[in-house]
């Protein structure tokens, strides 16, 4: 049978191991949603930062174009090209990135418009006027070959160059809107960081009531009774009897005070 001393113990203990595990487990939870939160703030933060750069990119070949098809600037070729090759680098790695990479498709084929309309017509000798193709790209800046230049630019560039940069923004704006349901999602795993905690919160306060009760019946009672009864035996020399429900160690003294008053009782006799 275990004692006042071991039952204590052992219940202590539970509490200990209880709070313990509680811990350990929203410790765990708790490190989970911090690389969520950090997953999801930094793809975001990444992808903004990379549609930020497209529409840099495509800023870039933008004006470059102009350079080229109204004044016929050949320093301008290369930047054009490079500009592309950043823009579709970038493409790239947004969809490495992505979670949903399909959100990106109408994006890959304005962008390869883009090109198909640039190289048509600002890497081929051939030069498109109001009317027709000529086949020599004259040599001199005159009013026809920016005239041509500017129909070119806003007829055909320019169409396919809004709907590039509309299809960039449209994808920012889906960077955005994913947020709720991750934000959703995160809600719901904190609450599932802190539920063991309070769990064990809840049962920590039913325990410690337990534990109260028992000591308060069996501690505290049999420690009062034994004494008053004593006392008693003392003062007004009534039999001890320690109206009590003993049990454990609180027994065993009480049978030795009692086994002590007898011999007591049989020397002075």
């Amino acid at each position: 049978m275990k004692g006042i001393g071991s039952r204590v113990t052992i219940g202590f203990l539970s509490i200990v191991v209880l709070l313990f595990a509680s811990g350990v487990i929203s410790l765990f939870e708790l490190g989970n949603l911090s690389n969520d939160t950090e997953t999801i703030l930094s793809t975001s933060r990444r992808n903004l930062e990379l549609a930020k750069d497209m529409l840099s990119c495509a800023h870039e070949h933008s004006q470059a174009t102009i350079h080229i098809a109204l004044f016929d600037d050949e320093s301008q070729r290369d930047v054009c090209r490079r500009a592309m090759s950043d823009l579709e680098g970038k493409l790239a790695a947004a969809r490495n990135e992505a979670l949903d990479a399909s959100r990106l498709d109408s994006l890959s084929v304005s962008v390869t418009r883009l090109r198909e309309v640039s190289e048509s017509y600002l890497f081929t000798p051939t030069l498109l006027t109001t009317d027709t193709l000529v086949v020599s790209k004259p040599i001199a800046i005159n009013d026809s070959f920016a005239a041509s230049g500017k129909k070119w630019y806003n007829e055909q560039y320019k169409v396919v160059y809004d709907d590039m940069v509309d299809q960039i923004q449209s994808f920012m704006t889906h960077i955005h809107s994913s947020l709720a349901p991750r934000a959703e999602q995160l809600n719901k795993n904190a609450y599932r960081s802190v539920a063991p905690v309070l769990i064990s919160l809840v049962v920590m306060i039913a325990i410690v009531l337990m534990f109260y009760y028992f000591i308060r019946v069996y501690c505290v009672n049999p420690i009062v009774r034994t004494n008053q009864a004593l006392s008693d035996f003392l003062t007004y020399r009534l039999p001890f009897n320690v109206k009590a429900d003993l049990r454990d160690e609180f027994k065993e003294l009480a049978d030795n005070i009692e086994k002590l008053i007898g011999i007591s009782r049989l020397k002075n006799s």
